[in-house]
């Protein structure tokens, strides 16, 4: 979820995302900003979470937001982690770039317990590849993977677990903002 302080000229109201288009109108409605177009406002607080505040004193696409909002409101397990975590680890600050984030999330496995080696290899292999066979979960592959990871030095120790970006997977460019209409257009 993300909860955001939004100002239209001198009035402010509290926005939270994911939100249905009728509850966002009628947090616009608070402020007579319901006319605005493109949907872009000012942010004067980042409430939560606060690894979004590079979005704070500064304009947004609320549409934008809300569609990263609903993505990241699909995020399993410790997915949210893994998400802030590559965020930080790429630099990424706009939010076109997070919402392509959040498609490319098994580029980025994220290591909590490091104490295993096959747990390790293991947990990379399934972050990167959607699944793996149920009966050799004990096999010794991943410990040897785990193992080679850990050696390759390339894991960032981060507030989380430790992150690595699989370099064959490509990052995939799904989502790009809409080109804005030129008053020649219409």
């Amino acid at each position: 979820m993300i909860k955001l302080k939004i100002l239209y000229y001198n009035d402010q109201t509290d926005i939270r995302f994911p939100c249905t288009e009728k509850a966002l109108q009628e947090a616009l409605a608070e402020i007579d900003a319901e006319q605005v177009r493109p949907l872009e406002l000012y942010v004067t607080e980042v409430v939560f979470p606060e690894e979004l505040d590079f979005l704070q004193d500064r304009f947004a696409n609320l549409d934008e937001v809300n569609y990263l909002a609903k993505r990241m409101d699909s995020f399993f397990g410790d997915e949210e982690y893994q998400f802030y975590e590559a965020m930080k680890l790429e630099g990424f600050d706009t939010l076109p770039d997070l919402i392509n984030l959040s498609f490319n999330l098994n580029r980025y496995p994220l290591i909590q317990d490091i104490g295993d080696m096959g747990k390790i290899g293991r947990e990379y292999l399934l972050t990167v590849k959607g699944c793996l066979p149920a009966d050799d979960a004990d096999d010794p592959k991943y410990a040897e993977f785990g193992r080679e990871l850990i050696r390759s030095g390339k894991g960032v120790f981060t507030e989380h677990g430790l992150l690595f970006v699989d370099e064959d997977t490509p990052f995939i460019w799904r989502w790009r903002p809409p080109t804005p209409r030129m008053s020649s257009d219409l």
